[in-house]
């Protein structure tokens, strides 16, 4: 029997040393049977304290981690050391981020990993509003974005989904089904929305490629471990255009951000690296 482990982290920072102070979780089997506990919603202690910006974004303070255990001694940790087999699926929102905190705590990882944010990447498009548009335009693009059924979005953002995906009654439903609060940034209402979301990459996937159910969770892996191509910038003084159109207006421009992306080695855009390399035939 496969298991799916959801899971998000909040953490005292987003630099090399800081640490995990949050684990939200839901283990569930294929058919969406709960593993054990099932449900992880667990604050841990630090040696590092909590900085102001990260405390400012998930809402936790120092003194809420007094007398809770260390990351490695909570139930998720026991039940993730568990299932920890390539049989089983590791998922999350921008998963290399959160992998990286469980590997700063000595978790060498065996599962298979979805990054739900690498699919989106391969299955919805970006589309922004432009300064230079129309308002009629700017108007056709926020009713696309608003419509369920398109893969249209203004950016890659998991409450993004949230919002363009789901209604509030749908919410609930799942929250009562797993007993469960849903609010931003907190690590357990993070992943019951990650949850909803993954169902919505399964299928999407499943009639994009023309797979079999069985096939699908297979593909996700794939689409998680290939770059994905860059449509639209979404920084830069072409913010909101697409790339290729930028390719064929500005070419010493996508030339001068792939060396600024070759300078940064190993911490490059790797999805943006990828496009450029293509577009530039390097």
């Amino acid at each position: 029997m496969a298991y799916n482990i959801f899971f998000d982290t909040e953490t005292t920072g987003i630099a090399a040393e800081d640490q995990i102070i949050q684990i939200g979780a839901i283990i569930t089997d294929t058919k969406g049977e709960l593993y054990k506990q099932g449900i992880y919603d667990e604050l841990c202690s630090s040696k590092i304290p909590i900085k102001l910006e990260a405390m400012s974004t998930h809402g936790i303070r120092q003194a809420e981690l007094d007398g809770k255990p260390e990351f490695q001694k909570t139930q998720f940790w026991n039940a993730l050391n568990e299932l920890n087999s390539n049989e089983n699926y590791l998922i999350a929102h921008n998963l290399l981020f959160d992998l990286g905190m469980l590997e700063k705590h000595n978790f060498k990882n065996e599962c298979q990993i979805i990054d739900t944010l690498k699919c989106a990447m391969h299955l919805f498009d970006v589309k922004i509003p432009h300064v230079s548009a129309g308002l009629n335009q700017i108007d056709l693009i926020e009713e696309e974005i608003l419509d369920k059924s398109n893969n249209i979005v203004p950016n890659y953002k998991l409450q993004t989904f949230r919002y363009k995906l789901f209604s509030k009654e749908e919410e609930q439903i799942e929250a009562r089904k797993y007993g469960v609060a849903i609010k931003a940034h907190d690590a357990i209402g993070d992943v019951l929305i990650l949850k909803m979301f993954l169902k919505v990459l399964f299928f999407r996937a499943k009639e994009k490629f023309d797979l079999k159910n069985q096939e699908v969770m297979s593909k996700l892996v794939e689409l998680s471990s290939k770059p994905a191509k860059v449509k639209m910038f979404l920084f830069g003084k072409y913010r909101g255009m697409n790339v290729e159109d930028v390719f064929h207006s500005d070419r010493g421009y996508l030339e001068w951000l792939l060396r600024e992306q070759d300078k940064l080695g190993e911490k490059c855009d790797k999805n943006m690296k990828y496009t450029l390399r293509e577009l530039l035939k390097i």
